[in-house]
C-alpha cells in the first residue's frame, strides 16, 4: 500500500494531484497495488476536480484500488454519494477514517490478488 500524506497549508487542486501522481509513480516505479490518500484536516483549499483527476486512467495506471481520506464527515459523504454514480476503472472511495480505508484497500488488494491466482490457475489448467 501506498500512502501518500498531502502537507497541510497547501492547495489541492487538479495541478498538485497531477504533480503528486507523478511522484508517487517516480518514487515507485514497480508499484501496482494500493494508494492511500490522506487528506490533513488544515489544508487550505481542496478541488472537487482532484478526485475526477484520481479516477482517470492516466492516474489509475497499475494501481488496484484508490481510497482518499478527507477531513470531515459531512465532505466525506459527500463525496462518496457524488461518486457513487459514476464508474471508475480502479476502485475508488472516499472516506473519513484513515483505518477503515486502509482496511478497504487490503480487502480490495485482496480480492484482485484471488483473482488473479484464479485466472492462472484457470490458465494453467488449458
Amino acid at each position: 500500500m501506498c500512502v501518500v500524506r498531502h502537507n497541510a497549508r497547501h492547495i489541492l487542486d487538479e495541478g498538485a494531484a497531477r504533480r503528486v501522481e507523478e511522484e508517487r509513480q517516480a518514487l515507485c516505479p514497480d508499484h501496482s497495488g494500493t494508494v492511500l490518500h490522506i487528506v490533513p484536516s488544515d489544508i487550505d483549499v481542496f478541488d472537487q476536480d482532484v478526485l475526477s483527476f484520481w479516477m482517470t486512467p492516466e492516474a489509475s495506471d497499475a494501481v488496484v484500488a484508490r481510497a482518499v481520506v478527507v477531513p470531515s464527515g459531512i465532505t466525506a459523504l459527500r463525496h462518496r454519494i457524488r461518486w457513487m454514480f459514476f464508474s471508475s476503472e480502479v476502485a475508488f472511495q472516499v472516506f473519513r477514517n484513515p483505518q477503515v480505508a486502509k482496511g478497504w484497500l487490503i480487502d480490495c488488494w485482496l480480492q484482485d490478488q484471488e483473482a488473479k491466482l484464479e485466472t492462472a490457475q484457470s490458465s494453467a489448467s488449458l
